[in-house]
């Protein structure tokens, strides 16, 4: 059994193609440069999903910053103090809201004013209640922070991924022209 020439020009003759009159290699370095693209925007949307993981937990801290800023000056278990750290929690209750925090916990009366605006009356806290909240909020920045490092990895093999697809193509890039050159010289 002997095998006579082998014919490519079915499958060069991918009529209506872009791919329509080129060769193989050609073909398959088209084919690895657009997925590489794909793994490169993968790449970037990891990269803006790290950097809002980031700012999250930027704004936690910095929230907890402030907020023992203040509860510092309040360590007794007195009413008085209690009653302090109440009107502390309320002045950060909507941005801690707003940030995701649970503040199902927070204990507060919600009534609204005369102009419709919104008013809290936060009830006292003991100090032990207080280290509950902001251990939480702590624990939910530094979730953030190990998602992101999570998302590092992904974001690592994005980058090789996109890396190989590249160099792939331009081995085929290459393997082409060192045919095109072979065929020119005959």
């Amino acid at each position: 059994m002997s095998v006579t020439g082998i014919s490519t020009s079915s499958i060069n003759a991918i009529k209506g193609t872009e791919f329509e009159g080129m060769s193989i290699q050609m073909m398959a370095a088209m084919v690895m440069l657009e997925v590489g693209a794909t793994k490169k925007k993968e790449a970037e949307f990891k990269i803006a999903e790290m950097k809002a993981q980031n700012d999250r937990a930027k704004q936690l801290n910095n929230l907890l910053d402030r907020m023992n800023a203040q509860l510092g000056a309040y360590t007794k278990d007195e009413d008085d103090d209690k009653k302090k750290r109440g009107e502390i929690l309320g002045q950060f209750y909507l941005e801690a809201r707003a940030l995701g925090v649970d503040t199902s916990n927070w204990e507060f009366s919600k009534y609204e004013l005369n102009n419709g605006v919104e008013k809290y009356t936060f009830k006292g806290k003991t100090a032990e209640q207080i280290r509950a909240i902001t251990s939480q909020i702590q624990h939910m920045a530094e979730n953030c922070n190990s998602d992101n490092q999570t998302q590092m990895v992904k974001l690592q093999d994005f980058m090789g991924q996109y890396n190989s697809f590249v160099s792939g193509a331009s081995d085929q890039i290459k393997n082409a022209n060192q045919i095109l050159q072979g065929l020119a010289k005959n």
